[in-house]
């Protein structure tokens, strides 16, 4: 936001942030705030009707009591009758959560068809047995992001899956769900800079076949990853034309790896995610939140305290996103990790021990899609 002469602005809210408890106080179904402003001294200034004192050179401060989940903000000068509205919202779910969301993902799948004669439940499946263990002994959630199509064994589309398994995935849709990822593991960054039509192609045609072999009870149909956490605006708009409301990623803006992740967000928009976790963008009508968790790399002996560590640098944002990929399962993956179990049960131990629950985004957001 650039400043303009005879200008004030918000410094704390900003306009499309999303709060919890993090950064303020919880009371009842209600969150008390500390709302700041920057204008030029001497000003007689209201906050909804209310006067906002001058505690410093141009610095206004007061409390506010965010009561809906939408509320609008608004400073107005008394004398020149000049005013400042930002739009904050108040996510009464949004407070030491987590959810595991696992990328990458079709070979499961591809597996599920390939034994449809033999198993007589999906959780023979290796893979899925091992998550649905890690489910049973937390209670946690995960969000499963897939593919359309991988080269592996020949060859395998989700136009191939069978629906053998679709009233276990209904039965199982309160803590495992499936969501579009991309048509397949490559091109990298697929959507950086693609069209309207190419995306909403890709996407609908996953959807049509999460619904025919998984159920509406499994789809995840408003929250999603996109393949690489980044796209254009015309395929962000592509997404959200097909239903989907929410998306993560890792927000990063001219990093020292010269690497933008970021959908299709701008430098103002990145900052305030990267500070407060969760960001709503109005022109797009899009809800955006960040990855933080950290369990792809590293010693899991780490992990606990880097966890903690994240907890101090980002102290507005107490939600954690535990993401791994699923070919790292694999022991014919390039990439295998053999600890793929130790690092998904050290993430659920930290998050049990320090007091947050496992939820869906679509539940966080309170999208009410299920």
């Amino acid at each position: 936001m650039q400043r303009t002469a005879a200008s004030g602005e918000f410094q704390f809210p900003r306009d499309g942030v999303m709060l919890t408890e993090a950064s303020g106080e919880r009371i009842g179904d209600t969150l008390k705030i500390t709302v700041t402003f920057h204008a030029s001294d001497h000003r007689n200034l209201t906050l909804n009707g209310q006067p906002l004192p001058r505690v410093n050179h141009c610095f206004y401060r007061t409390d506010c009591v965010l009561e809906h989940f939408k509320n609008t903000l608004t400073v107005q000068d008394t004398e020149s009758g000049e005013a400042w509205s930002v739009d904050v919202y108040f996510l009464k779910k949004g407070y030491k959560k987590y959810r595991f969301s696992l990328d990458d993902n079709i070979w499961f799948l591809q597996n599920l068809n390939e034994n449809k004669d033999r198993y007589t439940s999906m959780f023979e499946d290796p893979y899925l047995a091992m998550i649905k263990g890690i489910h049973d002994r937390y209670g946690s959630k995960f969000h499963i992001n897939i593919f359309y199509e991988t080269p592996r064994h020949g060859g395998f589309n989700l136009s191939q899956m069978t629906d053998k398994y679709k009233e276990e995935f209904k039965a199982n849709s309160h803590w495992m769900r499936l969501s579009f990822h991309a048509n397949a593991e490559l091109p990298d960054r697929p959507y950086m800079f693609a069209a309207y039509e190419q995306a909403y192609f890709e996407m609908e045609r996953v959807h049509k076949e999460i619904l025919r072999f998984a159920g509406e009870e499994a789809f995840a149909k408003t929250v999603t990853t996109v393949h690489w956490g980044d796209c254009s605006k015309e395929a962000a708009q592509a997404f959200r034309d097909l239903g989907v409301k929410a998306f993560v990623s890792t927000y990063d803006w001219d990093t020292d790896r010269s690497i933008d992740i970021r959908m299709y967000c701008d430098a103002e928009q990145c900052a305030l995610i990267n500070k407060y976790g969760y960001y709503y963008d109005k022109e797009m009508d899009i809800y955006h939140f960040r990855y933080r968790g950290g369990i792809q790399r590293g010693n899991v002996k780490d992990f606990p305290a880097r966890f903690d560590e994240q907890r101090r640098t980002m102290p507005r944002y107490e939600f954690r996103d535990f993401c791994l990929h699923e070919q790292y399962f694999y022991p014919e993956y390039p990439h295998y990790q053999d600890n793929y179990l130790e690092k998904l049960t050290c993430a659920a131990e930290w998050c049990e021990k320090n007091g947050f629950e496992p939820i869906f985004m679509d539940e966080l957001f309170e999208f009410n899609t299920h």
